[in-house]
């Protein structure tokens, strides 16, 4: 929802590719109640400095949303813009 819409590092959106180049923006987001969080935390490649994340599903058709971010004192979910929907 938009109203769980944050910043983090000085901005709402970011623009990040992962290691095959596939360029992602995500939005950040306080909460997702549609997400389904799935998979071990790791640190590698994380597009957030000091978090650890996990792939983050749509709870109801297991498409892939983004992913979640753990922080040592917070967390967020950084989702694909173009896969979400009101």
């Amino acid at each position: 929802r938009k109203d769980q819409a944050i910043s983090i590092n000085g901005s709402h959106t970011h623009t990040f590719f992962n290691p095959e180049g596939i360029v992602f923006e995500l939005g950040c987001f306080r909460e997702a109640a549609g997400c389904l969080i799935t998979g071990e935390a790791t640190s590698e490649f994380t597009w957030f400095p000091g978090s650890v994340w996990r792939f983050a599903l749509c709870r109801r058709c297991g498409i892939h949303l983004g992913w979640t971010y753990d922080l040592k004192e917070s967390g967020f979910y950084g989702l694909i813009l173009n896969r979400l929907r009101e």
